[in-house]
């Protein structure tokens, strides 16, 4: 595995710097936004991450209590952890294009209503891990992980669900009339992102591994005293 990761740590990071030179020199100044426009790239670009994570988390929660294998486990704990990062940087910089687009930092609209509904429901996740220990915790966090990865397609479908609320974020059939190099520049963050994502998947996996098998040999160790 360590292979696997210097070659994802290099082409994410090359992948991220390439998405930073097409933001800022190769896609255009959008006419009516101007520069605050370029946060697009990187909002837009995280909420889809974090659906993938939580998405990763969800699957793996069921399997958990399916198959109750500690692989599943410690590596939903680390798709809910990345995607809690990048909810947070979704909610950090929709305010900053909201100022500039809404004329108000926040409003309490479907689709930021649901978001901020759901990152409390992750840091719920973490705080009842943090709490509870042993199986009951893989549990418990594995119900509440579902319940959670299930908010995710209400936030996406919010402004159709409450349209007469939703005036400001655009439906999720909305085509945009985006010029060829916005698309490619907002495609390839994404997958930047993405792969970012995986790398950061991949370190948590081996660390909560790493940690799994020192609390395996601490508890036999004890047992032995």
């Amino acid at each position: 595995m360590g292979k696997s990761i210097n070659i994802l740590t290099a082409v994410s990071a090359i992948m991220i710097f390439i998405g930073i030179y097409l933001i800022f020199a190769y896609a255009p100044m959008e006419q009516s936004m101007l520069e605050i426009q370029k946060v697009f790239y990187f909002h837009v670009s995280s909420a889809f991450t974090a659906f993938a994570a939580f998405g990763v988390n969800f699957v793996l929660c069921i399997m958990f209590l399916i198959k109750r294998k500690a692989i599943h486990d410690i590596l939903a704990v680390a798709s809910a952890e990345i995607g809690l990062l990048f909810c947070t940087a979704v909610l950090l910089s929709g305010p900053i294009w909201a100022r500039v687009s809404w004329n108000t930092w926040w409003t309490w609209e479907p689709r930021l209503t649901t978001t901020l509904v759901m990152w409390l429901m992750y840091v719920g996740y973490f705080i009842l891990r943090a709490i509870l220990s042993g199986e009951t915790r893989r549990t418990f966090s594995a119900v509440l992980g579902i319940f959670a990865g299930l908010n995710v397609p209400i936030v996406y479908h919010s402004v159709n669900i409450w349209q007469a609320a939703s005036n400001m974020h655009p439906g999720t059939n909305t085509k945009y009339d985006m010029a060829t190099p916005m698309k490619l520049t907002f495609w390839f963050v994404v997958l930047a992102f993405l792969s970012f994502y995986v790398l950061m998947l991949l370190l948590q996996y081996r660390m909560g591994k790493s940690n799994l098998q020192y609390e395996t040999i601490r508890q036999r160790q004890l047992g032995e005293l």
